[in-house]
């Protein structure tokens, strides 16, 4: 089991093997919670989701509608679109892709 050490400022680094099992990147944000006697760290992803669906929206406005998507309306694209993007990204970060 690796160890890490807790430097002045309280902070530790990941042991390589473990950040690389993750796919962690300098920069990723990591949700830390009291779980026992110890700390989980978990990777998680922030989307700004106002953004998000403001630059869907402007690529949505230029094309043209499958026939698939005919009658839905562009709420309900961009969830399915925004469920793909988070789908994608847990794929990234398991190792499925």
């Amino acid at each position: 089991m690796p160890l890490v050490t807790v430097k002045p400022k309280f902070q530790v680094t990941i042991p390589a093997k473990l950040r690389k099992g993750l796919d962690l990147r300098e920069g990723d944000l990591m949700e830390a919670t009291l779980v026992g006697d110890g700390i989980l760290l978990r990777p998680k992803d922030v989307v700004d989701r106002g953004a998000s669906a403001d630059r869907i929206a402007s690529i949505l406005a230029r094309s043209e509608p499958s026939p698939d998507d005919a009658g839905r309306s562009e709420d309900e694209m961009m969830e399915e679109i925004l469920a793909d993007i988070a789908e994608a990204r847990r794929a990234r970060r398991d190792g499925r892709t």
